[in-house]
Parts: C-alpha cells; structure tokens; sequence
C-alpha cells in the first residue's frame, strides 16, 4: 500500500507546483497600477502578452517598474522578482499598434525562482483547454476555467469567458502534466482570444535559458 499513497501524493502535488508556476506580472508607475498574468517557463523566464509590456502605441513600459509574483493567494506567494528585460514578438506591433496574432513576450526575471516551470507544447486547436489567470474581479486569488473549446485559426477563439487581468495567462493542454499551448491576449464577446506558442517563442527560450 505504501507505493501507492505515495504515488497518490504525488498526483496531488502536481496541481499545486503547475499553480505555483502562474502568477502576477505587477505593473506600477507614475500615477498608474495595474496587472496582467504571466507563467514561468524557465527559472529566469516569464510567459505573457506582449501587450502587458508595450503601451497602447507599441512603446515599451518602464521594466522597473514591473515585478513578477509568482503563486500568489492573497497571502502569500511562492516567489517574486523584478523584471529587467523583455524580448517581444518582432511582429507585435502593426502600424504603432499591437498585432493581436503575434501577442507574445518574454520576460527575464532578475532572480531565477526555485520553481517548476510550466513546459511549452503543442496541441489541437479545438482543445479542451484550461484557461488561468488573474483578474480585476477576484486579482488575489488564481481563477481557472476548464473543459474550453477552440476554433482554428491564426488566432485561437476559445470559448470561455475571461476578464481583464487576465492577459498573458496560459491556455493549458493537458490533465495529467499540462503544458502551455497558447497566450490569452484579449476578450471576444463571451470568449478568448488566444496567440498559439509558435517558433519565436521557442527560439527565444531557449537563448534565454
């Protein structure tokens, strides 16, 4: 019996580290605050939109000003760090505005988190997926929808509802060891919008990692 609760507890672990891997990328500045959802997929690597980077007018926000919070449940968190550099898609912005189908960032952690990243993979377009993130609603707690259908395309529609806050969380693919598939960038009427994990992400990693 003893192989078996421990494989138990193992199972029931792996929830929570994929958990801890999603977390708050914490924007402030100058009269200003706000909030996008970011995953870590490397020690020093974090995941997100590259909206939550860019302005409205494609122009880069103050890295300072930026931290990433790892886990983070109202009380506490699993591990945090500023932010102190950031590769964007190189097609993320269109005429002085963000191109939605390539919404894409990376961002480099100034201290590596002794966390397990989430891994990169690929999957059907049409899922099922689990949307994360945080939102203006509930932003000290990690809200999560499953069982989200997708339709093709070279940005993904999924439906399920998302809010603001949002932003650069995970589309994850998978039950038993999920990995991210897609970026949410934006709402949809009652869906997603979601950018799939492409080769400049890959690319990207692995020169960071």
């Amino acid at each position: 019996m003893r192989p078996i609760l421990i494989l138990l507890a193992a199972l029931m672990a792996a929830p929570a580290l994929a958990q801890d891997a999603i977390g708050r990328v914490n924007i402030a500045g100058y009269n200003t605050r706000g909030m996008c959802t970011g995953t870590l997929v490397a020690p020093r690597v974090v995941l997100t939109a590259a909206h939550c980077v860019l302005g409205p007018d494609g122009a880069r926000r103050n890295l300072s000003d930026m931290v990433f919070v790892a886990g983070w449940d109202g009380a506490g968190h699993a591990g945090a760090t500023r932010i102190d550099g950031a590769e964007v898609h190189p097609a993320a912005t269109d005429s002085g505005g963000i191109d939605v189908a390539h919404d894409l960032a990376l961002l480099r952690l100034s201290q590596p988190l002794d966390l397990a990243p989430l891994p990169l993979g690929t999957a059907p377009p049409e899922g099922p997926f689990a949307l994360a993130g945080y939102t203006r609603t509930r932003p000290h707690r990690l809200s999560r929808s499953e069982g989200c259908t997708g339709t093709p395309g070279p940005v993904w529609r999924i439906g399920c509802t998302i809010e603001r806050g949002q932003s650069g969380g995970p589309v994850l693919f998978g039950t038993d060891a999920p990995h991210i598939v897609a970026v949410i960038s934006a709402r949809s009427g009652d869906g997603a919008l979601a950018v799939p994990v492409d080769g400049w992400v890959r690319r990207t990693l692995a020169r960071l990692h």
